[in-house]
């Protein structure tokens, strides 16, 4: 399987939500970056719904990327372009941990 790096050309970020409280007891959701790499990113599917009266875009998008020092999990999500993506999927891309394959949702109204 050949991969081209030079296809890693957008800058995404990986990011954790921490929840601390305030002094008045609420939660405070607070972002904590966990690592900042080169991706290539490539939308694989969108869908259009309607919920409640109102519309909204699915867009499933796929991050290809080397793989991380750093563990990443379901919970973070991936910030891109000033917008947020949930993590759907994370795979071991060749099976020989030198890429890792991030399959996401984003969700606009």
């Amino acid at each position: 399987m050949y991969i081209n790096i030079g296809n890693f050309n957008k800058k995404i970020e990986i990011i954790s939500y921490i929840l601390t409280k305030d002094n008045d007891g609420f939660e405070i959701k607070t972002e904590n970056m966990v690592w900042s790499t080169w991706a290539q990113v490539t939308n694989t599917s969108g869908t259009e719904i309607i919920r409640s009266n109102s519309d909204f875009a699915s867009v499933k998008t796929r991050f290809l990327m080397r793989t991380p020092r750093v563990t990443i999990d379901e919970d973070m999500v991936i910030k891109f372009e000033n917008q947020i993506y949930e993590i759907i999927y994370i795979n071991d891309y060749g099976y020989n941990r030198h890429y890792t394959e991030i399959i996401t949702n984003l969700t606009k109204q």
